[in-house]
């Protein structure tokens, strides 16, 4: 059999290497997608379990908030929420008091959601799904199932924003907890005057 002395034709070869380089950047972005998406079902699948065995242990009122803190402190992407929630005043605030704020608005939302949960004693949580929401990180659906009462239904808005996965939003039936403490934030500020001293100290009066 004759052997033939074709050499490549360049234009074809810088076709198929542009379709396997667009191939592979096309594939790139999904395998990062789905790593994003596993990593933030099983942020909120540990930070579930946490909360259960948390309301279930039987440790007293200030024991539970405290722990509740900790569980805030280690998955929550706190100066991120803590900055949505104030607003435009997190802007002209100085270091110390944003520094001052986040320490304060952990603790005031421990106390706030900590109270919440506490009414899932006997209580599993379920992830039923999580999907990609773009810019806003990754949204994970769950259910929280209650003994002889009807299902709670809590989506975890999950960012990686600050380096690695972490929780810096709650929509529990449809409401979200970014846009209702936003509000109520708000609210505390006007009645401080415009004050971010006076807004810490009211919120630290209720923690």
């Amino acid at each position: 059999m004759p052997i033939s002395d074709r050499r490549p034709d360049p234009a074809r070869r810088r076709l198929l290497g542009g379709a396997l380089a667009l191939g592979a950047a096309l594939a790139l972005p999904r395998a990062v997608l789905a790593q994003a998406t596993n990593q933030a079902r099983s942020l909120v699948e540990t930070i579930s379990a946490e909360v259960v065995a948390l309301v279930n242990s039987g440790r007293g009122e200030a024991q539970m908030y405290a722990e509740f803190e900790r569980v805030l402190a280690r998955y929550a992407d706190m100066p991120a929420v803590a900055a949505a929630s104030l607003g435009p005043a997190w802007r002209t605030a100085t270091p110390a008091q944003q520094r001052a704020f986040v320490a304060a608005f952990q603790s005031y939302l421990a106390r706030k959601y900590g109270r919440q949960f506490r009414d899932y004693r006997n209580a599993s949580i379920q992830v039923t799904g999580a999907r990609d929401a773009g810019n806003a990180g990754v949204l994970v659906n769950t259910v929280v199932q209650r003994p002889g009462q009807a299902n709670i239904a809590i989506d975890w808005q999950i960012s990686a924003r600050s380096g690695a996965p972490k929780a810096v939003n709650l929509i529990i039936e449809g409401i979200s907890m970014l846009s209702n403490e936003r509000a109520e934030i708000g609210a505390m500020l006007e009645a401080s005057r415009g004050s971010i001293d006076g807004l810490i100290q009211r919120m630290q009066a209720r923690s």
